[in-house]
């Protein structure tokens, strides 16, 4: 018998009893177990499934029975399947009453018809406008007193950046724009920080380097956005 089952999994690769009955035994009601047995050496793969009385049965016919291979229960699918529809019943339940779509407003609008700036203008935003240098200039003129130098000198020239930095506060919380051209910052302030062209651009630069300005590309020239906390430091 030994010999037999050896060829036939030789043969067919893989040898699989199931519990279907088909020796006419008398099976009962017992929790099915699966066996499982495989031999590299010979290429032979066994697995037998089954109440454990029937599966001990074949085991004993094939030569399988003693301490080889290993055993395992199996769940019943059919019971998994009723837990698992059960937990889908209650998850799909939702507390509270169902939901009404009838009681949310609908709101209808045109592609294209929203006026942003209509809505921009009934929160009491202020308008944007753009820098009149020729005021900022004047501005400037009319100070009092130069502000005081930062106290943070790891720019170089706190001076110098104290400037840039009441423009830059000018032009964000007055107009409402967040950046300025290299040329706009040239013309305001060259006379006040003894820079212009490329020594100006640099000095943008180190800021830019410092995390105190961002610099945007595009357009007609450069253009540099102060970074929110720099203003404040203000």
């Amino acid at each position: 018998m030994g010999e037999s089952f050896r060829l036939f999994c030789v043969i067919w690769q893989r040898l699989e009893f199931k519990s279907e009955n088909p020796t006419g035994d008398n099976m009962t009601d017992e929790a099915n177990i699966r066996f499982s047995f495989r031999s590299n050496e010979h290429d032979v793969e066994v697995v037998i499934q089954g109440p454990p009385s029937w599966v001990n049965l074949y085991r004993q016919r094939i030569g399988l029975e003693g301490d080889i291979g290993y055993t395992q229960s199996v769940h019943d699918s059919s019971t998994d399947s009723s837990e698992d529809s059960e937990i889908s019943k209650t998850a799909r339940e939702l507390p509270g009453p169902p939901p009404d779509p009838s009681r949310l407003p609908s709101i209808v609008r045109i592609v294209g018809d929203l006026d942003v700036d209509a809505g921009v203008s009934e929160l009491g935003v202020p308008e944007r406008t753009e820098p009149n240098l020729a005021e900022i200039s004047l501005f400037l003129e009319e100070l009092d007193e130069d502000p005081e130098p930062l106290s943070d000198n790891i720019s170089g020239d706190p001076m110098a950046e104290s400037w840039i930095q009441l423009v830059m506060t000018l032009v964000v919380r007055e107009h409402g724009h967040t950046s300025l051209s290299v040329g706009s910052i040239e013309s305001l302030l060259s006379d006040r920080i003894n820079r212009t062209g490329v020594e100006l651009q640099m000095f943008l630069d180190r800021l830019w380097l410092l995390g105190k300005l961002e610099r945007i590309h595009g357009g007609a020239e450069t253009q540099y956005a102060p970074n929110p906390s720099w203003l404040e430091a203000s």
